[in-house]
């Protein structure tokens, strides 16, 4: 996994684009963009608690691809910081595969969404090879006007909440899809709630190919005490 590269000015990055671009929804629907970036995460959760993430890895093919593995991600909550802000922790992995811990300060959104979008992008260009930044640019535009949420049920410790899902195609019809591998369907989806610590509950990315010989990857990060998404 690469560094967290986003971070804070990442996320003010992706909303900046983005919420010059999204359309208007209905009343009672969250902009999907506010949601994402604007809402206080973790504002109200206590210092001391941990977000668990189990990230898993699943190649079709090992040998093309890398082996497959599961392990966790960690988002601590360390203490208070500016009002309404938090102090994170951010331990990725374990082992040998462990990253080095990274603190950051006066966080209100949960920095396990850059996390993921990071990863989607740097993981698709390993694929699908081309530029970073124009990759990330794409994303971050395709969330402002491509990309849908519509209503989900996620059941979190047994019980189900009303959420949302996010899905998000970005590559599928770029104009440079054509160097893209075959990858260009790759597909992202991010289940959330409010009434899940954190709000985000399971992020799936999905890297298939045009030719049924080529190897795919899956790669799922989901929140402990988080089941099926509906």
């Amino acid at each position: 996994m690469s560094k967290i590269l986003f971070r804070r000015a990442g996320i003010a990055a992706f909303a900046v684009i983005c919420l010059g671009a999204i359309g208007a929804t209905a009343a009672e629907t969250p902009k999907l963009t506010e949601i994402l970036f604007d809402r206080p995460h973790i504002a109200a959760i206590a210092p001391g608690t941990d977000l668990v993430y189990k990230f898993e890895r699943k190649p079709s093919n090992p040998k093309a691809l890398g082996e497959g593995f599961t392990d966790d991600i960690v988002v601590k909550i360390e203490s208070d910081g500016a009002p309404g802000k938090k102090n994170v922790l951010i331990k990725m992995y374990s082992g040998d595969r462990a990253r080095e811990p990274q603190r950051i300060t006066d966080m209100d959104g949960n920095p396990m969404l850059i996390v993921f979008l990071d990863n989607a992008v740097a993981h698709f260009r390993l694929l699908a090879g081309g530029d970073s930044a124009y990759l990330k640019g794409t994303f971050s535009k395709y969330l402002g006007d491509g990309a849908t949420m519509t209503p989900a049920t996620i059941v979190y410790k047994g019980q189900p909440v009303e959420g949302y899902k996010v899905t998000a195609t970005p590559y599928v019809n770029d104009p440079a899809k054509g160097k893209m591998n075959g990858f260009e369907g790759a597909t992202f989806t991010i289940a959330l709630s409010e009434k899940i610590p954190g709000y985000f509950a399971k992020m799936t990315s999905e890297y298939t190919n045009t030719d049924k010989n080529s190897p795919t990857l899956e790669e799922t990060t989901t929140l402990e005490g988080v089941g099926d998404v509906k």
